[in-house]
């Protein structure tokens, strides 16, 4: 009996010991500890191998033919010689910076104005990669200038900016997004920039992308707004009632352009914008958010961040310890389908998610340039020039004449992003696909109960809730349908490698649109500070009476 006890006590002593142990190893290291998948390294430009050329159809080859025409053409005269601009950002004590779109042979030099006791100074510019060029042959360029302040200068409102051979000047808006210099804290902790929206028609995938991001820990949205149906309206409304300030709508419009002007190739600067100017929408968002976020995605309404513990944040916090020096986190971005189900949806509450429907892709069957890009998640204030898949110029840390890293976390199950595909086609030969099938769904049903268990509360008691936004589905179907074929045609020519037209223009798929939606659209938001008119003048310079006369 006595040996017996020993038994049971030294078996309740170990079992205390082993659990002392696990809470310890938890305690010290958190819920993450698996980290042979994270790479960390400094930004350098990116060349791909010769034998990788027809291979990939990544965006960024196409830098390479862009080059090569621009050498062919460096004495053209240029048909665009618009510079838009929109706001700019006070980063630092000693820097303003601003976006604007030019045609990629623009040489006109900007200058800048603080105030009338500085007087002008030229404005120094960079491009986002190191061709200069935007993508898919697309020329008008997204440029960043850069105005150099004496660290004692008062914040100003506004700034004036002019080109040199312009005789007018336009004040633009300076918003301050400087760090405090000693012990700055962040009102929110993860945000997302959404890419702008245009021709909108699928106002479920609003509700979802709110809630997906919410209940992992986002708590500020910057959303941008091109064109969109009223019952968009009526879903964005809801959710910035219910949100308040952590939700921002920036409009973004077209380039100003003459109606007579308007869906020509050669005539509207519209037709040479890849897609909104997706770019400058990236850089313009990051700046935004400098000061006001630590940590910002990139995203568009088809990507579904995935945390296993469902807490993004929580997640970034932990892995910005283990490298302090980090300036994003990039993480694997896996192609998934997602059905439609859109018939039965008549008001917000029938929406329901069903991420458990969700099918993932086997990476061997993802298209190539699909399959090797990946998503980010940027400090705002570290960050440079990127795209929605690369990076390409970080900031220094502190004093040392190094950038900020990259932080690479692939095939890590504990942070991705899927991108759901929902537009769908009823082939009669469709290409065979073949799913992951050791894809963990189980996490997906967790959220999406969450999700439900979020809209449900916010919903309650709410007009909203029941609010009939129909008839939609048709004209999304129909109008989803327009846009995809605009990927590869527009103007009244396929788009492809050979006749070398501008890819998803701006101005391109508007006149594709064939479901007759009248579409709400953002006022215009951009400054031609190139523009240049003949105007009367009331005014004439007064004779001087002189007796030498």
């Amino acid at each position: 009996m006595r040996r017996r006890g020993s038994k049971i006590f030294y078996s309740l002593l170990i079992l205390i010991m082993v659990t002392f142990f696990v809470l310890t190893i938890n305690i010290y290291t958190g819920p993450y500890t698996q980290y042979e998948n994270e790479n960390e390294s400094i930004p350098r430009p990116w060349k791909p191998e010769s034998s990788e050329l027809k291979k990939r159809r990544d965006l960024s080859l196409k830098e390479i033919w862009l080059q090569k025409r621009i050498n062919r053409n460096r004495g053209a005269f240029s048909k665009f010689k618009g510079i838009y601009v929109r706001e700019a950002y006070r980063v630092s004590d000693e820097e303003i910076r601003f976006i604007y779109l030019e045609n990629q042979d623009n040489d006109m030099t900007l200058k800048a104005q603080i105030s009338p006791s500085v007087g002008w100074q030229p404005v120094e510019y960079s491009c986002f990669n190191a061709t200069c060029f935007d993508y898919l042959f697309c020329s008008m360029a997204t440029r960043f200038g850069s105005v150099k302040l004496a660290p004692t200068t008062p914040h100003q409102p506004y700034i004036h900016l002019t080109t040199e051979k312009s005789d007018e000047f336009t004040m633009v808006p300076v918003n301050d997004v400087r760090l405090h210099p000693t012990s700055h804290r962040y009102p929110h902790t993860l945000g997302v920039c959404l890419q702008p929206i245009f021709f909108f028609t699928d106002w479920t995938v609003i509700l979802q992308f709110f809630e997906s991001w919410i209940a992992q820990g986002a708590t500020k949205f910057y959303f941008y707004l091109h064109s969109y149906t009223w019952q968009t309206k009526r879903v964005l409304d809801f959710y910035k009632d219910s949100l308040g300030d952590n939700l921002e709508f920036i409009d973004w419009s077209d380039l100003p352009v003459h109606a007579r002007d308007k869906g020509s190739y050669d005539r509207d600067p519209n037709s040479r914008v890849f897609r909104h100017a997706a770019t400058a929408f990236m850089h313009d968002c990051m700046l935004r958010a400098r000061s006001h976020v630590k940590f910002v995605a990139n995203t568009d309404l088809d990507d579904l961040a995935v945390s296993s513990s469902l807490n993004i944040s929580d997640f970034l916090e932990n892995a910005s310890v283990r490298h302090s020096d980090a300036a994003q986190f990039k993480v694997d971005w896996i192609l998934s389908h997602q059905p439609q189900n859109w018939d039965p949806i008549k008001n917000p509450k029938d929406v329901n998610f069903v991420l458990q429907s969700v099918r993932v892709l086997k990476i061997a069957n993802i298209r190539y340039d699909y399959r090797v890009s990946k998503k980010m998640f940027h400090r705002p204030e570290r960050v440079t020039n990127f795209d929605m898949h690369s990076v390409y110029r970080n900031e220094l840390a502190g004093n040392r004449n190094q950038q900020y890293t990259t932080v690479e976390m692939f095939d890590n199950p504990d942070l991705y992003f899927l991108h759901l595909r929902r537009f769908e086609r009823h082939l009669l030969n469709p290409l065979p696909v073949e799913f992951n099938n050791n894809f963990n769904g189980s996490l997906l049903m967790k959220l999406n109960t969450r999700m439900l268990d979020q809209l449900a509360k916010r919903i309650d008691r709410t007009e909203f809730a029941e609010s009939p936004l129909i008839p939609w589905t048709m004209e999304a179907r129909q109008t989803m349908r327009d846009l995809e074929q605009c990927r590869r045609e527009a103007f009244g020519s396929i788009l492809d490698d050979q006749n070398q037209m501008c890819q998803q223009s701006s101005s391109g798929c508007e006149g594709m649109l064939t479901a007759g939606v009248p579409f709400i659209k953002a006022p215009q938001t951009w400054i031609n500070i190139a523009h240049k008119a003949l105007f009367n003048t009331y005014v004439e310079k007064t004779e001087k009476f002189s007796l030498f006369s």
